[in-house]
């Protein structure tokens, strides 16, 4: 049997005879191991899952309709429990993923056998209101994570057995699970791949359940989530100096230095371990990241200083305008320094 250490997973909701074709032409292609999860469509669609069991797939049932996310979550669980060391291929189950385009992928595992792959499509084939809906979605995911990807909501990949677990286990119920996906592989540091593979929509992709507006909006949270939590930390860290400077000038009031430094100094700190914990959740030993984080913090002071002299003196910017420009721009890229360098996951 070709693809021994493989499964293919198909997450299924309200179903027709495709599901049956894909796992027949899967079969036909060598591949052994199938794995369905009925994601909750009901008694009307009972025969088609139970043709799947006569074919020889695994059916897996969701006693209600929980989302694409959970029925991966559900198949990605029952593998890592009875075939650990398998890669998992996740498929459509609505005719979208041909088999020779799931064999495609399948193949590259040789070439990247600890790689998240992606079936890529090419965008230029999609209907309009996909092709600007991914086109957006790329283009964020890109800016806000730094790892640039021309198709992020493909549903053909392949899962290396090292991630299983960790992907059984993350957050999202919904579409938005397969972008979380690429967000942990990201900051896990798993290599992420795109394997080209043909772009096919029937019937104008109309009997996809993604709702535009809805789990649209579930993933732009999801992408945006992260940053919103650094700007709330750094929100709290400016209450906290302000706060203090107000505090410690009553009890100096002939010093304007240690109010300004006392009130910075734990403001920092304050600012380090919100960021630490909840904004990067960086809970695993990382003895150096207060260390690089203040080092951060006085590149930060003196760049910012050289920014205001640059837009204020060099180019004739009003000092105010200076300065905020200045503070935007270094504000968002201490996030990423902070995200990439500060409190990087340590992998072993």
């Amino acid at each position: 049997m070709a693809y021994e250490n493989l499964q293919i997973l198909i997450p299924a909701y309200k179903p027709d005879d495709k599901l049956n074709a894909l796992i027949d032409d899967l079969h036909a292609a060598g591949f052994g191991h199938i794995v369905v999860v009925d994601d909750g469509g009901g008694e009307p669609f009972a025969p088609f899952f139970a043709k799947a069991r006569e074919q020889g797939a695994v059916v897996l049932t969701h006693e209600v309709n929980r989302g694409k996310g959970a029925a991966l979550k559900t198949g990605l669980k029952y593998i890592a429990k009875e075939a650990p060391r398998s890669w998992v291929v996740t498929a459509d189950a609505d005719g979208q993923h041909r088999p020779q385009d799931i064999r495609k992928v399948a193949d590259g595992i040789a070439r990247y056998p600890d790689a998240l792959l992606l079936g890529s499509r090419d965008k230029k084939q999609m209907p309009p209101r996909s092709r600007a809906g991914n086109t957006l979605t790329c283009l964020v995911f890109g800016l806000t994570t730094g790892l640039w990807i021309n198709d992020t909501q493909t549903g053909l990949r392949v899962l290396p057995p090292s991630t299983l677990e960790r992907f059984s286990e993350i957050e999202g119920d919904r579409y938005e699970y397969e972008m979380n996906m690429l967000v942990i592989a990201k900051r896990e540091r798993v290599p992420v791949k795109e394997i080209e593979i043909e772009t096919i929509y029937i019937d104008d992709n109309k009997s996809s359940h993604f709702n535009a507006l809805k789990d649209g909006m579930r993933i732009y949270k999801l992408l945006f989530r992260q940053f919103a939590k650094y700007a709330g930390s750094s929100i709290i860290a400016f209450l906290v100096d302000y706060a203090l400077a107000i505090i410690l000038r009553l009890f100096f009031p002939s010093s304007i230095a240690i109010p300004t430094y006392g009130a910075r100094a734990v403001s920092s700190l304050v600012n380090f371990i919100i960021n630490k914990n909840l904004v990067f959740k960086n809970d695993k030993e990382n003895r150096f990241a207060i260390v690089k984080y203040y080092v951060l913090v006085v590149i930060v002071a003196l760049l910012s200083v050289q920014l205001i002299r640059l837009f204020h003196l060099v180019i004739g910017m009003p000092y105010i305008v200076a300065k905020v420009i200045a503070d935007v721009i270094l504000f968002i890229c201490n996030y990423k320094v902070q995200e990439r360098f500060v409190f990087r996951k340590i992998t072993k």
